[in-house]
């Protein structure tokens, strides 16, 4: 896992009933991260672990973790208190996939066409394919890769 963010962050609430409590986040504050969206996460939130977490889009440029109730009772925490948060997303794979290659198998010639660009060409692909956590976006990079391969 890849720390893409460490730091000391004030609980906020949405004002009205049933607002979520949550953690606000500006893009500068992460570090590595390519895109900014909604974007899975795994990390820590004082010392309450956890997992697949969306950070979710604000609506103004920002986003939010929200914290939930059961959480906010663990770790003894409410609006306006201050929490220490580890955000962490997966690394990106260090070599090719093998759904990748399949993909590129069932297309004949692709596969040996993306073999003879340079090793950093290959990665830089991988990384680009890959560093979103979205299938569909996984998907439409793939066939950008098959298109452009086709060119060549």
């Amino acid at each position: 896992m890849k720390k893409i963010l460490e730091g000391n962050f004030h609980l906020e609430r949405f004002t009205g009933k049933g607002g979520w409590t949550y953690v606000p986040l500006q893009k500068q504050q992460f570090t590595g991260v390519k895109s900014f969206g909604m974007l899975k996460v795994w990390g820590k939130i004082d010392e309450h672990s956890f997992k697949e977490k969306h950070l979710m889009p604000k609506g103004d440029g920002t986003l939010f973790l929200p914290v939930a109730k059961d959480i906010r009772k663990e770790i003894k925490k409410e609006a306006g208190d201050l929490v220490h948060l580890e955000l962490f997303v997966p690394e990106p794979p260090s070599s090719t996939p093998q759904d990748l290659i399949d993909c590129l198998k069932d297309d004949p010639g692709k596969f040996e066409a993306f073999k003879r660009r340079s090793q950093a060409e290959q990665k830089e692909w991988v990384d680009y394919i890959y560093e979103t956590q979205s299938l569909n976006l996984q998907t439409k990079r793939i066939l950008k890769l098959l298109q452009q391969l086709q060119i060549d």
